[in-house]
């Protein structure tokens, strides 16, 4: 997990305008950067502990001619064997102590710019030019191991106002060297026992590696550090310039360093899907980082055993001691994972009673439909049938049969077809159902209108027919399109529960139900049902004054107002669905088809049976006393001849030669 010092602020910055990285937070890790020398070269000379010792001499050419004598320069190990050796490292160079300093030539590009490789090259230091006072007794310099111009470390700028003649010979622009070669140079200086001045940071393994040993890091005081001063720091851009002057900044940016708490950036590609996402598919991988905190005793610790280990110090020693480390700390790692985690899966248990009581209720509204259909069909002939049209009434019960099997569809268990189907039967039966009676009640009007005005009306019902076809065909194109392009499907969705699970995490509910990709297909269905409701609502209105044997409007605008209701709360259920069980809401759109359908049953058909029956039984309930019994005086003309019928036919009924309730049909 990176970490950026006070000095990338600018870098970061941009970085979070750029929406690279989210704005950092504070991480537990205080870090200071520092002027070191190793121990043995502080017991050599301990003015070079201070910055005033370093400078304490009247004569600047003398604190020039101390540093430069004391800090020599390391060389490369091609360096060393083209110029020092004089074999090129053919043979074991050993140096006048007996230690072995090249015990090979490089063998390679990558080992020719070494400081340090055990066992084969363990470095040197000598004096160049730079070192020279004699010749440059006003340029000369000591040399100081510091990193590149790209860290935050102000080390140009505080040699320069400081009046410590230093500087580094590095392969950066600045003369700082690469993290791998301050290693190595710290390991060289170790091993030849060379005085060396190193600026460099803690936490970091390093300092512990030489912890207790005559290399043990020994911090050099410098003023100490100020507001002001912190404030004059040089930025990165400043520091890397080729200009010297820029480079140097300002005296009053020359203080020691500051501790600091290292920010954590952290890339915006971790949290980008997270804000929007439904909590139950967030991973807590964002909210455990930030919430991971590693102290610099904990840090301190690692280093240590990182160091002791001594095996692999650039890959498996690390991991050991990081992974010893989280063995022996589970707690504090625990500590870190966000609150309601972790989480763990159960699918989710049908209610059976509730689905079983829907699908029942289902068919036993398909039976009502069919009952309703076959008593439709027997009084077809009779006075209130005629008025309404059969074939209209016909197609409203299929439109409702189509809508008892959308009830048990979404009742049942979720599946590829029978999420298709539930859409299918259920647009196509508030079609049937709708559709036939908002063309006839239409028809009605248009027919009575004209009689007002005293015009005459032609009715062709095969336009109505087709008509009410057109529609269908149309639904039926919308439904083909919506199964080809993004047809519903069982899905599965994440329910959070208020339930723990053993290790303390919430419980994450997994649940099946039928939806499309995109939600926009449910919702043009759900708004064209409404469109249908509208038009059905206007037209009822048109037909209130209309004869009553034709005019449906009373019914009409009771069963537009039940399909507004449960249309209405179907949409309900299925807008907050997130909130309850999957089956739950099948279950609950199961039970609102139902009652549509019964509704629909109960308010426009039971009244229409009702009058069909009662008109048998009266006619089969007229006697001929009763027609005797009639004064002929008190009836105009029509209802003479109307009565002259009835006895006709009362008649031949007791004569036993037709039926009468159908000849008084056929009359």
């Amino acid at each position: 997990m990176p970490e950026a010092w006070d000095g990338q602020k600018a870098i970061m910055d941009d970085a979070v305008k750029e929406g690279i990285i989210v704005p950092a937070s504070k991480s537990s890790d205080i870090y200071i950067f520092g002027w070191y020398v190793p121990a043995f070269t502080a017991k050599r000379n301990t003015r070079l502990l201070s910055h005033y010792g370093m400078t304490e001499n009247i004569d600047d050419r003398e604190n020039r001619r101390l540093l430069a004598r004391t800090f020599l320069r390391p060389m490369t190990w091609a360096y060393f064997c083209d110029k020092i050796s004089l074999d090129n490292c053919t043979t074991p160079y050993y140096d006048d102590e007996g230690l072995l300093i090249a015990a090979r030539p490089p063998s390679d590009e990558a080992e020719d710019g070494k400081f340090f490789l055990a066992d084969s090259y363990h470095g040197h230091f000598a004096a160049t030019e730079d070192n020279d006072c004699d010749a440059n007794p006003l340029n000369c310099t000591g040399h100081l191991v510091h990193p590149p111009c790209g860290w935050s470390h102000y080390t140009l700028s505080q040699a320069r106002h400081l009046g410590i003649h230093v500087k580094g010979n590095g392969p950066d622009t600045t003369g700082g060297y690469s993290y791998d070669q301050i290693r190595e140079i710290f390991k060289a200086a170790n091993y030849t026992k060379s005085d060396a001045l190193y600026v460099w940071y803690t936490p970091d393994p390093s300092l512990q590696e030489y912890l207790g040993t005559d290399a043990e890091f020994q911090r050099i005081l410098l003023p100490p550090p100020t507001k002001e001063c912190l404030e004059a720091r040089p930025t990165e851009e400043e520091r890397c310039s080729t200009d010297p002057i820029i480079r140097f900044g300002r005296e009053e940016g020359s203080c020691d360093y500051a501790a600091q708490i290292a920010a954590r950036p952290i890339a915006s590609s971790l949290q980008k899907s997270e804000p929007n996402v439904d909590e139950t598919y967030k991973s807590p991988a964002y909210d455990t980082v930030r919430n991971i905190e590693i102290t610099n005793l904990q840090l301190d610790y690692m280093f240590r055993r990182w160091s002791a280990q001594n095996i692999d110090p650039l890959n498996y020693d690390p991991r050991d001691a990081v992974c010893m480390w989280a063995a022996e700390n589970a707690e504090t790692l625990l500590s870190f994972i966000p609150e309601s985690h972790p989480r763990s899966f159960r699918k989710e248990e049908q209610n059976r009673p509730v689905m079983f009581g829907a699908i029942a209720t289902a068919a036993i509204s398909i039976i009502i439909v069919a009952a309703v259909s076959i008593l439709t069909f027997f009084y077809r002939e009779k006075k209130v049938m005629v008025c309404a049209q059969p074939i209209f009434l016909y197609m409203l019960l299929g439109g409702l049969f189509f809508l008892g099997v959308g009830a048990i569809l979404n009742a049942v268990s979720a599946s590829q077809d029978s999420c298709i189907a539930q859409e299918w039967f259920v647009l196509i039966g508030y079609s049937l159902e709708l559709t036939p009676l908002i063309v006839k009640v239409a028809a009605v009007n248009r027919i009575f209108q004209s009689a007002t005005r005293f015009q005459k009306a032609t009715i062709d019902k095969k336009k109505l027919y087709m008509s009410v076809s057109s529609i269908i065909i149309l639904v039926a194109i919308y439904l083909l399109t919506w199964t080809l392009v993004d047809p519903p499907d069982r899905q599965s969705r994440r329910r959070l529960t208020d339930d723990l699970n053993e290790d303390g995490g919430q419980i994450v509910q997994i649940e099946y139900l039928c939806r499309s990709s995109a939600p926009f297909w449910l919702i043009i269905a759900h708004v064209y049902q409404f469109v249908l409701l509208v038009v059905a609502t206007l037209i009822a209105f048109q037909n209130r004054k209309v004869r009553q044997d034709f005019n449906d409007s009373s019914r009409l605008a009771f069963i537009i107002y039940g399909h507004c209701i449960f249309l209405s709360l179907r949409s309900i259920v299925l807008y907050f669905g997130s909130m309850m069980k999957a089956s739950l809401v099948a279950a609950i759109s199961s039970y609102l088809l139902t009652a549509d359908v019964i509704q629909t049953i109960a308010i426009y058909f039971v009244p229409k049976l009702h009058a069909a029956r009662k008109h048998v039984e009266r006619s089969e309930n007229l006697s001929g006393n009763e027609i005797e019994g009639v004064d002929e005086s008190e009836l105009s003309s029509v209802a003479k001849i109307r009565l002259n019928a009835a006895r006709r036919m009362a008649e031949m009924k007791q004569k036993g030669g037709v039926n009468f309730v159908d000849d008084i049909s056929k009359l």
